[in-house]
């Protein structure tokens, strides 16, 4: 398509979205919790074209079949119908609009998080520019992909200045402020890769501004030492190894099947935690509702979209993912759609280490899947090279954001001489709960995390404590404990890693034993 084709597509006016589709999607962000009425719009499938037909029909067999083949095939293949419903819902309600910048109501749910976000903060008395921002129902990393949002939607979505620069301005805020570090990749390659397809100079004079603003506030961030804005610096994963590594166990434990939708959180929760929906400011927590608490904690991720799906799906279910996001993307591509590029572009980084494609969800998987469905409704009929396309996006997108795979594979821990000095565990217990081991270790100096987790199928983190190795002489002797499963037995696990975060999920060392559960004698 030529630049004057493109210029006199621009200016053909677009009919406006039904008025339940506005108000569904300015709502979307500060009252996610409504998102699932786009079921509704399932009937807007219809003006998907055949190709998309089929690639979705795919995605829906990759995520039955393996669901049949767990231990629970009823229960597993309802949630796996359930949560593909969602998605199609919400791409169906995208195939209903014109173009992405139809998305723009979805800027006035986004100022209100904004406002909410910032008002919790000064009517807790604490400083927004001393520590990440707090919200009653949204984590620093949703406020931070709520900040990119805002700011693809006033870059891309089209309309007055006089709402768009405030919008932007607001959401540049909120993306430092909230101190999240996938965010702001997000919004960096969504944003360039938007204006990659954009061509324009005055789209070039917006970014370079938005840089200049971004630039601007990252250093004087860190001259000023503010927290939140010092964070985007550090390369710590925040203990996101550690999780790897136990979905790597679940992984192992069902490597065909995988152990179903939702069904990840039971085995990376500790033995014995209840189910949440999310913490309150005071540090309290709502517990989960009956139903869901049957689940097990749905909400706990594995930080990483290949990890999550290789989990509950199996190898098939990846498949039949990749595939879908690949079409998605080459299809934004080829279409030089800005605003579609940036969500989809910028989500699907988001997800390396966090998992932004799950509905339901704090609106971002909603925003992800809508936006999808868009793009894939303007797909011509037949299309061999966006078929091509979308296999070669598809392979792309899964070696890229493999990579806690691929690390662990390709650059195995490096050697360490780590010696256990001395090491206090019961092998058998009358009682699992309250389970307390002592260690002393030697090791190099330097700083180390030491973790202590319970195995059964698969493996969770019970404990977690810093420790630091002295220049000579063994560390001190440390206290682990927590509650175990309520097994007969299970396999307790010692691991040792660095003192930050890496991008590495397997350790640099690790003993294990087995603690087995005896009865208690009877009382004469």
């Amino acid at each position: 398509m030529s630049a004057t084709d493109r210029t006199a597509r621009s200016t053909v006016p677009v009919a406006p979205a039904p008025l339940w589709i506005r108000v569904w999607l300015a709502l979307l962000a500060p009252l996610y919790f409504l998102a699932p009425a786009a079921v509704f719009a399932l009937p807007g499938l219809r003006r998907l074209p055949r190709a998309a037909w089929w690639v979705l029909g795919f995605y829906a067999l990759s995520q039955q079949l393996p669901a049949l083949l767990t231990p629970e095939p009823l229960i597993n293949s309802g949630l796996a119908l359930a949560r593909t419903l969602l998605m199609f819902g919400f791409m169906g309600l995208g195939a209903s609009l014109h173009s992405t910048r139809q998305l723009a109501p979805l800027g006035i749910g986004l100022a209100a998080v904004y406002v909410t976000a910032l008002g919790l903060t000064g009517l807790d008395g604490l400083n927004p520019l001393s520590q990440r921002l707090g919200h009653p129902y949204m984590t620093p990393i949703t406020l931070g992909l709520a900040g990119a949002a805002g700011i693809w939607v006033s870059l891309f979505a089209g309309g007055r200045l006089w709402w768009r620069v405030p919008l932007g301005t607001a959401a540049l805020g909120m993306l430092l402020l909230s101190g999240s570090r996938g965010p702001l990749a997000a919004a960096l390659i969504g944003t360039a890769l938007g204006f990659a397809v954009r061509q324009s100079r005055r789209m070039a004079l917006g970014i370079l501004a938005g840089a200049a603003l971004l630039a601007g506030g990252f250093y004087l961030g860190q001259r000023l030492d503010l927290p939140a804005v010092s964070r985007l610096s550090n390369a710590d994963t925040s203990g996101r190894d550690l999780v790897w590594n136990n979905v790597l166990s679940v992984i192992r434990s069902e490597p065909v099947s995988g152990v179903g939708s939702y069904r990840l959180g039971v085995r990376l929760s500790p033995p014995g935690e209840g189910c949440t929906l999310w913490p309150a400011p005071d540090g309290s927590v709502t517990p989960c509702p009956t139903w869901i608490d049957r689940l097990g904690q749905p909400w706990l991720i594995a930080h990483n979209v290949t990890l999550q799906e290789l989990a509950e799906a199996g190898p098939l279910g990846l498949l039949g993912l990749f595939v879908l996001l690949g079409v998605a993307a080459a299809a934004a591509w080829r279409q030089r759609d800005p605003l579609g590029l940036a969500v989809l572009s910028g989500l699907l980084v988001a997800t390396a280490n966090d998992n932004t494609l799950i509905v339901p969800g704090p609106f971002v998987g909603e925003l992800f899947w809508v936006t999808a469905g868009c793009v894939l409704a303007r797909m011509p009929q037949r299309s061999p090279a966006v078929g091509w396309a979308g296999g070669v996006a598809a392979a792309g997108l899964l070696a890229a954001l493999s990579f806690p795979l691929l690390v662990g594979a390709l650059r195995p821990a490096p050697p360490i001489q780590a010696s256990l000095d001395a090491l206090i565990a019961p092998r058998q217990v009358q009682d699992t709960q309250n389970y307390q081991a002592f260690v002393r270790l030697n090791l190099p100096p330097g700083a180390y995390r030491v973790s202590l987790r319970a195995c059964q199928e698969s493996c969770s983190t019970i404990l977690t404590l810093p420790v630091t190795a002295p220049a000579s002489g063994p560390t001190p002797l440390l206290k682990l404990g927590g509650n175990l499963y309520d097994t007969a037995e299970q396999r307790v696990e010692l691991l040792l890693y660095p003192g930050k975060g890496s991008v590495r999920p397997q350790p640099l060392a690790q003993t294990s034993w087995t603690v087995t559960r005896v009865r208690k004698e009877a009382t004469p």
